[in-house]
């Protein structure tokens, strides 16, 4: 076996890690022991297998407000991580790239990560990954990175084999700048020979699975497949996907996900989780069991509704409604269908008042396709006469089509509906 490379550290000593509880059911796979294992010593590791924390990360849709909150509950999502090591018997955590957003995060967030890691009771270990790659201008080079990194935490910078215990060694594939022309994952596995000991692969990127192409750098999950077999390897923690992912059929390729939403829920599955690891292998054969824990707090929820009605408008009202906390939740609704001009203006209605009560609520442009239409029926209801009912049945003449004008007719029907109903007749 190639001589293993060393990490690089911050500091010598290890001792860290600690988070949440809510866990999700478990998943465990046993293989039967190889032919001749009967003198392999029983090994067990315990570990809490995270990623893509992304602390720094921003969301265009969020008001200052909202955003001080999200990045906030970002890094509380890490105390709970801490919490969980110490609550669930974790020997360790690694954190599977992107930790940070990018090498532009400030001295303060720096600062109060590595305040909450010293906090941990058990050691963490962190992979650059793309977004926060191990080259000259990265966070980890910084001074204050540098300067106030606590002893129990420490930066897997280089490729190789690093020991975290008498019975378990990772096998490191950190990003050292944002695009690499190979698998970094795969250079480490395949120069590794068998060993009695556990082994738990760290890396982080796209596999071949989940996105077939020609890219040199996706994870080549084949290959991985392949070491299980021998037993070269024992389990494969990847960062770079958001949601909670098995890949392959053996059950020891993950993704853990990020710690806290990132996206909609039509885009991500299962984001606000970290997973925790326990591997045993003796001359029985090995095993693996894997169970998310939840630790995030905020939601970004896709609404899809059909309106073609006053009570589909109110059913919409009832299901904003119904949606908890909604101070930690973002809401994209697309709404399709018809409606007249005054069912609009109680919609409308709707639609302002939730944009003051969740910490973000929007159009879902890309499947939106909402048509408000007008006729003389509509005006009937307003009250109006005289100067006023003839401007309005004008404005319906001019509702009817799709260009500008008719947009603009439309939005004034609206404003004629609001006006009448709080005047109680004609606008004055």
């Amino acid at each position: 076996m190639a001589e293993p490379a060393l990490q690089w550290s911050l500091f010598d000593d290890v001792d860290t890690a600690d988070a949440p509880a809510g866990a999700l059911a478990p998943n465990a796979v046993v293989d039967a022991g190889r032919p001749g294992s009967a003198a392999q010593p029983e090994r067990r590791v315990s570990f809490l297998h995270t990623a893509d924390w992304q602390l720094g990360m921003t969301r265009k849709y969020l008001s200052a407000d909202a955003q001080h909150a999200y990045t906030a509950a970002r890094l509380d999502a890490v105390g709970r991580i801490g919490d969980l090591a110490a609550s669930s018997g974790a020997q360790f955590v690694v954190v599977c790239g992107d930790v940070f957003e990018d090498h532009r995060v400030s001295a303060r967030l720096i600062t109060q990560t590595l305040d909450r890691l010293g906090e941990f009771t058990v050691p963490v270990y962190l992979l650059p990954g793309n977004h926060d790659p191990f080259d000259a201008a990265g966070v980890y080079r910084s001074e204050t990175f540098r300067t106030r990194c606590p002893s129990n935490v420490t930066v897997l910078s280089k490729p190789g084999v690093v020991e975290v215990s008498d019975d378990a060694e990772l096998v490191v594939a950190p990003w050292s700048h944002k695009a690499p022309l190979t698998d970094l994952v795969g250079a480490q596995v395949g120069q590794l020979d068998p060993t009695d000991r556990i082994r738990i692969v760290v890396g982080h990127g796209a596999t071949d699975a989940l996105s077939p192409g020609s890219a040199p750098s996706l994870v080549e999950t084949g290959l991985l497949e392949q070491a299980f077999a021998d037993q070269t390897i024992d389990y494969v923690a990847l960062g770079d996907r958001h949601s909670v992912t098995q890949i392959g059929g053996s059950g020891r390729i993950w993704y853990s996900g990020a710690q806290e939403v990132t996206n909609f829920d039509n885009v991500e599955a299962e984001p606000g989780s970290v997973l925790a690891v326990t591997l045993t292998r003796g001359a029985g054969g090995s095993a693996v069991d894997v169970t998310p824990h939840r630790v995030g707090q905020w939601s970004f929820v896709s609404i899809r509704h059909d309106i073609t009605s006053a009570a589909d408008v109110a059913d919409l009202e009832k299901r904003l409604d119904e949606i908890a906390d909604k101070s930690r939740v973002v809401v994209q609704v697309a709404l399709v269908g018809t409606i007249s001009v005054v069912e609009h203006v109680e919609l409308q209605r709707i639609l302002e008042t939730a944009a003051d009560r969740f910490a973000a609520f929007r159009r879902w442009d890309a499947h939106d396709d909402l048509v408000v239409v007008a006729d003389a029926d509509d005006i009937d209801g307003f009250g109006l006469r005289g100067y006023a009912a003839r401007a309005a049945e004008e404005l319906v003449e001019r509702a009817g089509g799709a260009d500008a004008d008719a947009v603009t007719a439309r939005g004034a029907l609206a404003l004629l509906a609001r006006l009448s109903a709080r005047g109680g007749g004609e606008p004055t």
